[in-house]
């Protein structure tokens, strides 16, 4: 129906999502179903780039390693930025 649309990435990463909102179980209900639709978002738009750079072939595959592994990776990158003290890090590359 909507040819532009890649229904097997779409399929990987709606189930790859599924599996990461089950897996909060500490959360509540609307912020398990924001966890499902922002995973599924990343999983199904970093599907090309999965393909592309790993040995992983296949767009649904793509896309539930995308749903799966692409937020865990991004809020631990968030929480570095976040403790990242740019004044102390100059400090011990000029040798302080």
């Amino acid at each position: 129906m909507l040819p532009w649309i890649d229904a097997n990435a779409l399929m990987g990463a709606a189930l790859g999502a599924g599996l990461v909102a089950y897996s909060k179980t500490d959360m509540r209900t609307w912020q398990r179903i924001g966890a499902l639709l922002f995973s599924a978002l990343c999983g199904y738009f970093m599907t090309p780039e999965i393909v592309a750079q790993t040995p992983v072939t296949h767009d649904g595959a793509g896309g539930f390693i995308g749903a799966i592994v692409v937020v865990p990776l991004s809020l631990k990158l968030i929480q570095h930025v976040e403790r990242f003290d740019l004044a102390t890090w100059l400090d011990r590359r000029k040798g302080k």
